[in-house]
């Protein structure tokens, strides 16, 4: 553990601790001798399924089919290791695969859910007033990720010249990392700011000043953006548990959608308006052109079908 630590950056580190813990979890009274391919399917079975019993009854949500299989390689590293230091002499998570009918069940990613044009827009009239509002307003705006919009700090905005910069992040790994720092090159980005953005960071930064003033000494003094009334920096899931308990309000919005959702959500929109690939992947920092590419064939595969259906219904009409 300590030499993968001083080899990895912490947010890596932190996803391999989480992997582990599957295992070792698992696998705690079992000698790794004793493991076999058998034991390690039905392992793999147990994380797709959540560990669900035969009647369906829900223990926890299963994991996603990307998920599993890092954490299977995990397994096969582990052991590998194992094999070198001669405890077993042959590796039986290699025969292992995982149940196709269940990693179907489970094959998903928050990028692929995501609000259209209107549920943003029922989202936004739905949230107003919550203290995280402005937090989802740009979020969906500029398609940021959480990481992003945690880490905006009033530095990287100039309210004169109407220009925001992503230039710094808020991370969890092992620890809360607050860094001068983006995910990639192309998550380096410089955005407009219209009149009515510029009036609302105002808005922000004075009722920031008004607790200011109320608390004096007791205020957290920090440059950051987004943070509670009395200054105190939001941890990383607060927004993600927020947006949850936000749209479970919202019965008539997609019950599915996570808070990333809110980033591809910005990517539906700008292809529904019309923009092109290489417009939409510059605005929301896309480093691969495949994700963009995945979220635009989407939404253009949706509207398809929404032209074909209206037309549809206009030549074959119920008597």
């Amino acid at each position: 553990m300590d030499i993968k630590k001083r080899l990895v950056a912490d947010s890596t580190y932190a996803s391999f601790l989480f992997r582990t813990n599957h295992i070792s979890k698992y696998f705690r009274n079992v000698c790794i001798g004793d493991i076999t391919t058998r034991d390690i399917n039905n392992f793999l079975d147990h994380l797709l399924t959540g560990g669900n019993d035969a009647k369906h009854v829900t223990k926890a949500p299963g994991l996603a089919k990307r998920s599993v299989r890092d954490i299977k390689a995990v397994l096969i590293n582990i052991m590998n290791q194992a094999m070198s230091e001669g405890i077993i002499h042959k590796n039986p998570a290699l025969d292992a695969s995982l149940n196709a009918q269940l990693a179907r069940k489970t094959a998903f990613k928050e990028e692929d859910t995501f609000f259209s044009y209107e549920e943003c827009r029922r989202f936004l009239q739905g949230a107003k007033g919550h203290p995280l509002y402005e937090y989802f307003y740009f979020t969906i705006f500029f398609g940021l990720r959480r990481s992003e919009a945690l880490g905006l700090k009033w530095s990287n905005i100039n309210l004169e010249l109407g220009k925001l910069t992503i230039a710094s992040t808020v991370t969890k790994g092992t620890v809360i990392h607050r860094e001068d720092v983006v995910k990639t090159s192309s998550s380096l980005r410089v955005y407009p700011l219209s009149p009515e953005q510029i009036k609302l960071l105002k808005e922000l930064k004075g009722r920031g000043n008004e607790f200011r003033k109320v608390m004096g000494n007791t205020y957290c003094e920090n440059d950051y953006v987004f943070k509670h009334d009395d200054g105190s920096l939001y941890y990383p899931d607060y927004p993600t548990d927020a947006f949850r308990k936000l749209v479970r309000s919202m019965p008539d919005l997609p019950q599915n959608i996570h808070l990333h959702g809110l980033r591809s959500s910005c990517v539906s929109i700008l292809v529904h308006e019309g923009l092109d690939i290489k417009q939409i992947q510059k605005w929301v920092g896309h480093a691969d052109p495949e994700t963009t590419l995945k979220i635009y064939t989407k939404v253009k595969a949706e509207q398809a079908k929404e032209e074909v259906s209206a037309k549809m219904s206009s030549l074959i009409q119920l008597q």
